[in-house]
């Protein structure tokens, strides 16, 4: 193999493991629970938003969204309980190798698509108000 056809093999998966754009989806599917004294609450209605929409579930479903650079801000609500949440946005590793490779013209790519960062699988709402929980 010649060198510029190892150099250019090379640039290529380097290039197309360091952005997110590229190797990752937009989207996440993301599971809520909702807890009231350290009960599962079911049937709590969540509302889901982020800068790059708004998604509504009930608990305890998963839900396809939109990944962002912004924190996902969680609203859940059954009867007069209510629970709020936000949950951050964490860089995904693809992220870091954009900064290292690309000077970070592929990192600010990823920020305003989202691929770059994603949000835990699974998380909890505490619920607060007057709710009947089953045993």
């Amino acid at each position: 193999m010649t060198n510029v056809v190892r150099v250019a093999s090379i640039s290529i998966v380097v290039l197309l493991t360091g952005c997110s754009t590229i190797v990752s989806s937009n989207n996440q599917t993301v599971t809520v629970k909702a807890l009231s004294d350290n009960k599962e609450v079911p049937g709590a209605t969540c509302q889901l938003q982020n800068s790059k929409g708004e998604w509504t579930t009930v608990t305890p479903q998963s839900v396809n969204i939109r990944k962002a650079w912004a924190d996902l801000e969680v609203t859940c609500r059954k009867g007069a309980a209510v629970g709020k949440k936000t949950v951050k946005s964490s860089a995904e590793g693809s992220t870091f190798g954009n900064i290292i490779i690309g000077g970070g013209i592929g990192a600010l790519v990823d920020a305003g698509t989202g691929n770059g960062y994603s949000y835990p699988d699974a998380f909890t709402v505490d619920m607060i108000g007057n709710i009947a929980v089953a045993p």
